[in-house]
């Protein structure tokens, strides 16, 4: 049953550089990309051209802190120890080299910010090698003590428009596609299902008594007003000026246990809030995965500002519902 609340927008962020801190907005304009601004920056290795993320080792990515002045045009990186870098937020991408770079499964083309940006992001790494290793949360792939810095680049987007950089969001939807998310365009989180969450991660003992933000899920779009896990059954909606298509529930990776303030990791045993949705919210399609967020697409164009009310247009048809598979006992 939905909540008798109309929805709103609580909380707009946007991530500039993929994997590094979140800028809050009071409102963001959408596009065929998503929202404006949000990922069109992604750091990759120099050598093997492959993505870089908090996910894979660097836990530290998100205290490096990216600023956007659109006026000024530009993108502007502080961290503590460094001397803050001002760049170009829309540069003259006729005088960029292009690369083709590797995220996921997806082979891009896209244009180098230039050696300055390279070496000052390489730098933050090589400042910031004890705290990842320190908090490193990629079990599978430890940082040894000795274990050297790889170079790494800065790399920017073309509107697919101009046919340099294609990465479509849908299958049956032309001409929307995602700039370095993960997977969709845009990401809406629920208060009211984080709320859950938390009462989940207490009851179990997972967190040893903490609770979390919603920061921790990287979302763009914080929704309040509704149930928990009302967004299960949400297929069409309009936010703000904006006519969205809720696509899933997202797969969960280890990130959620880094502080999105601090780059510091919980000290809780395992995996910490993942450890949780696998036990609360797998579904039959991605049964090993814990879900929580969900991948949406915009089908319009236009701004979403925090306050605005959410009209939900479609659910999903009886026959396609999915819920969460019942944990063991």
């Amino acid at each position: 049953m939905p909540s008798p609340n109309v929805p709103i927008v609580e909380g707009i962020n946007i991530y500039p550089i993929k994997s590094c801190h979140y800028t809050s907005v009071q409102e963001c304009q959408v596009d065929s990309l998503g929202i404006r601004h949000d990922r069109r920056f992604m750091i990759v290795y120099q050598e093997t051209n492959r993505f870089v993320t908090q996910r894979l080792k660097f836990a530290s990515l998100s205290i490096l802190k990216p600023t956007v002045n659109e006026s000024e045009n530009t993108l502007t990186l502080f961290a503590d120890g460094q001397e803050s870098l001002v760049l170009p937020l829309k540069p003259d991408l006729s005088k960029l080299r292009q690369r083709t770079v590797k995220l996921w499964k997806d082979t891009l083309d896209v244009y180098d910010m230039g050696d300055e940006a390279g070496s000052w992001i390489t730098q933050f790494l090589v400042n910031h090698r004890k705290h990842d290793r320190q908090n490193n949360h990629n079990v599978d792939d430890p940082i040894g003590e000795n274990d050297p810095v790889d170079p790494v680049r800065l790399v920017t987007l073309d509107d697919p428009k101009k046919g340099v950089y294609s990465r479509p969001a849908h299958p049956k939807l032309d001409g929307i596609h995602t700039a370095f998310s993960d997977w969709s365009p845009i990401s809406f989180g629920f208060s009211s299902s984080l709320d859950h969450v938390n009462k989940g991660l207490l009851e179990t003992g997972i967190s040893k008594g903490n609770q979390i933000p919603m920061n921790r899920f990287r979302n763009n779009i914080t929704i309040g007003g509704t149930i928990p896990w009302e967004e299960d059954q949400w297929l069409v909606a309009k936010v703000g000026e904006v006519t969205v298509y809720i696509i899933q529930p997202i797969a969960r990776c280890t990130v959620p246990s880094i502080n999105q303030d601090t780059g510091v990791k919980d000290a809780w045993d395992g995996k910490g809030p993942t450890d949780y949705l696998k036990l609360r919210r797998q579904f039959a399609d991605e049964p090993s995965q814990g879900q929580f967020c969900c991948d949406v697409v915009p089908l319009t164009s236009g701004k979403i500002r925090v306050g605005d009310e959410i009209q939900l247009l479609e659910r999903i048809p009886k026959e396609f519902k999915q819920g969460p598979i019942p944990p063991l006992a």
